[in-house]
């Protein structure tokens, strides 16, 4: 468990320091507070975020969005190196699924005591 916690941090460094900058910042011009650990985790918050950073027109504050939001789209997209090493895992950890592997996949979404 704190391993997937602290994974955040080590990952995205660049993330938590532009962040902390606009907890700063947006503090000091807005009076708002916003949950930095929670950003770097959930990237739709950090969107939420650069949103409400960009709607202050604070000249710095929207430095700092635009550093943010560039780290969130780099995020995002994924290089070309990195789709041809998943294609490459997914080929070479084919295996043919049976009926009985198909079966127990499609009852376990459709019986309701799956979930219990």
């Amino acid at each position: 468990m704190t391993d997937l916690v602290y994974k955040g941090f080590k990952e995205n460094g660049d993330a938590f320091s532009v962040a902390t900058l606009i907890y700063a910042r947006l503090r000091r011009v807005a009076g708002r507070i916003i949950d930095v650990m929670y950003l770097v985790q959930n990237k739709d918050y950090a969107q939420y975020v650069v949103e409400l950073a960009q709607a202050e027109n604070d000249a710095e504050l929207g430095r700092h969005a635009a550093r943010l939001n560039a780290l969130i789209i780099a995020e995002r997209e994924p290089s070309f190196a990195v789709i041809q090493e998943e294609i490459a895992k997914i080929v070479q950890n084919e295996v043919e699924v049976t009926e009985d592997e198909i079966y127990k996949a499609q009852v376990s979404h459709h019986y309701i005591g799956a979930l219990r």
